[in-house]
């Protein structure tokens, strides 16, 4: 019994490993590229498709669940759009971009504390972004709501 249970925790994190490596070695641009071609062009209805297919293939890839959250934000449907984003935090708490999009959507909720929450560990993860100066006063504009 002893040897089974260990063997299932050794093949456990064997998987997990595994998992964690392939995820990394994948090229989330290349994956992403045909779906944020449709987003510019206008054609958010199949974006989202796209990006929903891509989530379910990649589960625990941010950048697949913020481009489905980018194509529901741009179809009006804000609510499935921060769900998204948030989830894009959970699974991937290195991707920068849930982060931001997460913060962009709290703001306008009138989460103030969210937003302020999401938008520095956004410039945590990405400390030499261009806008730093524009993000550092929006936290400080939520922090004071």
């Amino acid at each position: 019994m002893r040897s089974s249970i260990g063997s299932l925790l050794l093949t456990g994190l064997l998987l997990t490993s595994l998992a964690s490596v392939w995820a990394k070695e994948v090229n989330f641009d290349e994956v992403l590229k045909n779906g944020n071609y449709m987003l510019q062009i206008g054609e958010s209805e199949k974006a989202a498709a796209f990006f929903a297919a891509k989530v379910k293939k990649y589960p625990s890839s941010g950048a697949c669940h913020t481009a489905l959250g980018r194509a529901l934000k741009r179809l009006g449907k804000l609510d499935q759009a921060k769900e998204e984003f948030k989830q894009a935090t959970e699974v991937e708490p290195t991707f920068p971009d849930g982060f931001y999009e997460y913060g962009v959507l709290s703001e306008s909720d009138k989460q103030w504390t969210q937003a302020a929450q999401a938008f520095e560990k956004y410039l945590e993860l990405k400390p030499e972004n261009a806008q730093r100066r524009t993000i550092e006063d929006r936290i400080q504009y939520c922090k004071g709501q």
